[in-house]
């Protein structure tokens, strides 16, 4: 197939600009102390549902209308930044991430959704078990093991007066990958959830 109408997507909710600003200064803040290959930009912060890859572009209008099939039945989620961790090696890991509280169920039952539908367009749902977070940072590149202790040390951006990393979310968006451009993800295409 030409590679030319292949687009690299993945769906996704998207998080409030509120709290991809706080994340912004809070991971500049955390940068100097923790040894990542790239951190990623605080545009391109998103709780994945489902990776797609190269798809061919003409089934875009397609994914589109699933997407937005799914909103029409599905209810808004409350959610919250609550957690740090890593996947990979303990002494190396491949991700930095933040996880994700609130109604979880609600959110493995809209990924079981998008996963379910998708598989009528020929995509396969991951085969590890859904696990919502943040990626911020890849690659661990310190000269020393990566120390987990470090982790409980690191407060997570909160004021007193409000929960800075609480929303309602009431999207799924459908994103484009840009490799090698910053900020990487472009949202081709969203659907509102619908009101309680």
């Amino acid at each position: 197939m030409d590679p030319v109408n292949l687009v690299r997507l993945f769906v996704a909710v998207p998080l409030p600009l509120g709290i991809k600003h706080v994340f912004a200064n809070w991971i500049e803040q955390i940068k100097p102390n923790l040894f990542f290959r790239k951190w990623v930009h605080h545009e391109d912060l998103h709780i994945t549902l489902q990776f797609l890859g190269n798809t061919p572009s003409e089934k875009v209008p397609l994914i589109d209308q699933v997407l937005q099939e799914i909103t029409t039945v599905s209810s808004p989620i409350s959610l919250r930044v609550e957690s740090l961790g890593f996947f990979g090696r303990a002494a190396q890991p491949s991700v930095l991430w933040a996880g994700i509280g609130g109604d979880v169920k609600g959110l493995h039952n809209l990924q079981k959704q998008v996963a379910d539908a998708l598989t009528l367009f020929g995509f396969s749902p991951e085969e590890r078990n859904f696990h919502p977070h943040l990626t911020l940072a890849r690659d661990h590149i310190g000269r020393t093991p990566f120390d987990r202790n470090k982790l409980s040390t690191l407060t997570l951006p909160n004021s007193s007066l409000e929960d800075l990393l609480s929303w309602k979310s009431n999207e799924i968006m459908l994103y484009r990958s840009h490799l090698n451009k910053r900020p990487m993800y472009e949202a081709i295409s969203f659907g509102n959830l619908k009101s309680e």
